[in-house]
């Protein structure tokens, strides 16, 4: 009999735990619970960060990779068309520029840096664009019908659109298939099957165009066909028959997901036939994909109007666990304008307002699932800021005491003989309880100074840009601030490196009184006003914004673990319609293994 270590050259391992590094197929013992264990691979979707702008009838096509897509055109909830354009990362969506033409219902091909778009409506038209990774360029107009709800497939320089459909002067859809070379267009081979909104991957000389509607319109058809470059040939039909299906991949390794009347329905082509896999977690129709494997691919976007979120689909042998807000133990007094320090399991949340106007010193420890009242500052204030650890913190400024300082040991808070030089407000202030920058303010500022531990310098360098209700992370030679007000310090982040302030990438969405966690280069930005309580989250590079999952509770003005990292965050109290005491957590997106127990049957 043919044993283990002959079929794979190892011997079963014993272990007391399950290891996190062992190949997929290979088996093991786990002592602990006398079982036998292996890896093994799975189809499973996982939620991404969301779209900084919901629509749907994106540019039809696939896009890039699983961690470099893009999401072009479009259709708003308002049922009016745009040009936004955003780009994913792998992690979250950064904003990109506005095409020439807005439109909805375009074909699209190509990558993040160098994408076409063509035709749409309304009105229905031949036009095309070309992205550079910056900006749309006008290209030249395909000769063939105008129509919209076509697809595309391939590269800029060697990509396709087919399909399609116009209302003028009946309803028709067509069969058509134009070839485009980067500078012009050819006619390529007909669909056998013609109709709009296809599903379609693979390259010119190697698509796949999956899906459709047909005539009559919008009548659901599962017909499948390759294309060589040249002509198409009728393949096996899915499984489950729609329309406004996205799909990626391959032409031998492709993904068809969603639609009408099937909106979660999954489907794996492995080049002879269809096989239902894991079902999408949001049903969703005209939304957009990328993806260049068919065992790893995205899907954003979509209708009912309004679907900002995007999903991942991974075919491996790691379970992937999302990154995601999570509630966390209330506050024993709920409030907002208070300030925060620490991380997101050792925390601390002080001061503040409260209804009526009171303005409390209370002082609360967070210990990852419940706070803990601790002793109350000094000089109750709230709209003031601080920063540090649980156990060594600062704050300064505030109403009714815009210059106070005070500091924290972990046991008692201790008021400082000397305050801030320019008294303030709602200003940004970043480092540790010894080491500290203070910026911006009610007025607003511009004004800095720098926090030794016992005293406040102002320093020469100011900031580029005036603003209040600002917030920032880092540490006193490298940090940043960003949001804030009045306009346009919204969107504006500004980096310090102990010696000047510089401009660094805009925020997605305009916002004030947002919460932070990170570094310089690793921040997170969360909730404020934009100009309502909001729950976006954002995160930075060092470079540019992107967008991450969204809070629970929209809220501004809250307590946030200002010594924690852009993968694990904490929000507390803060303002909604109301003063709360909802506390939220930040976890990062994390990966394991996907163990099996192996049994008999």
């Amino acid at each position: 009999m043919t044993t283990y270590k002959q079929l794979f050259g190892k011997y079963v391992k014993n272990y007391s735990s399950d290891p996190t590094n062992d190949a997929e197929g290979q088996v093991w013992y786990n002592t602990t619970s006398g079982t036998f264990k292996s890896v093994v691979a799975g189809a499973a979707w996982s939620s991404g960060s969301p779209l900084g702008t919901a629509r749907y009838a994106l540019a039809k096509g696939t896009t890039g990779s699983q961690s470099s897509a893009l999401a072009a055109l479009g259709r708003l909830p308002s049922s009016s068309q745009t040009g936004i354009t955003e780009e994913y990362n792998g992690s979250g969506w950064e904003t990109g520029g506005t095409a020439n033409t807005a439109r909805y219902g375009s074909g699209g091909f190509g990558t993040v840096t160098a994408f076409v778009a063509a035709g749409g409506t309304p009105p229905i038209q031949q036009t095309v664009e070309e992205y550079n990774g910056s900006t749309w360029t006008t290209g030249t107009s395909f000769p063939t019908t105008a129509r919209s709800y076509l697809a595309g497939f391939g590269t800029e320089s060697a990509g396709a659109i087919t399909g399609g459909a116009t209302t003028t002067p009946v309803d028709t859809t067509f069969a058509t298939t134009d070839e485009y070379n980067g500078s012009s267009w050819t006619a390529g081979g007909n669909l056998n099957t013609g109709g709009s909104r296809v599903a379609t991957t693979g390259t010119q000389t190697a698509g796949i165009a999956a899906t459709r509607a047909i005539l009559p319109f919008n009548t659901a058809s599962g017909a499948a066909e390759q294309y060589d470059g040249t002509s198409w040939t009728t393949v096996t039909s899915v499984n489950t028959a729609r329309y406004n299906a996205a799909g990626f991949g391959t032409q031998t390794s492709m993904i068809v997901c969603g639609g009408t009347p099937s909106p979660t329905a999954t489907e794996n082509w492995n080049g002879s036939t269809w096989t239902n896999t894991a079902a999408l977690g949001t049903g969703r129709n005209a939304h957009s994909a990328g993806g260049n494997s068919g065992s790893a691919g995205l899907v954003f976007g979509g209708n009912p109007p309004g679907i900002a979120n995007t999903e991942e689909y991974n075919f491996a042998s790691t379970i992937i666990t999302a990154a995601a807000w999570a509630s966390g133990g209330n506050l024993n007094t709920a409030r907002a304008n208070l300030a925060g320090a620490g991380t997101q399991t050792a925390g601390l949340a002080y001061g503040g307002s409260v209804p009526g106007g009171a303005t409390p010193a209370a002082s609360e420890s967070y210990n990852g699932t419940s706070w803990t009242n601790t002793p109350n500052m000094n000089t109750g204030r709230y709209t003031y800021s601080g920063c540090g650890t649980q156990t060594a913190a600062v704050t300064t400024g505030g109403s009714p005491s815009p210059t106070a300082t005070e500091l924290w040991n972990g046991t008692s808070w201790t008021s400082n003989p000397t305050g801030l030089n320019t008294g303030r407000f709602n200003m940004a202030i970043f480092g540790t309880q010894t080491a500290a920058i203070g910026a911006g303010g009610y007025g607003p500022s511009t004004a800095t100074e720098s926090w030794n531990g016992s005293s406040w310098t102002t320093v020469p360098a100011t900031l580029n840009t005036a603003r209040y209700s600002v917030r920032g992370t880092g540490t006193q030679t490298a940090g940043l601030i960003f949001g804030g007000t009045p306009s346009p310090a919204g969107t504006l982040t500004e980096e310090y490196n102990g010696s000047i302030w510089t401009a660094g990438g805009a925020l997605n969405t305009a916002t004030n009184g947002i919460g932070t966690s990170g570094t310089q280069t690793a921040a997170l930005g969360f909730g404020g006003y934009a100009p309502t309580a909001t729950g976006v989250s954002q995160s930075y590079d060092g470079t540019s914004w992107a967008t991450s999952p969204t809070m629970s509770t929209g809220r501004g003005d809250m307590a946030s673990a200002t010594s924690g990292t852009q993968t694990s965050a904490l929000a507390a109290g803060g303002y909604t319609t109301i003063r709360v005491a909802t506390t939220e957590e930040f976890t990062g997106e994390t990966t394991a293994a996907n163990v099996k127990t192996i049994t008999t049957s």
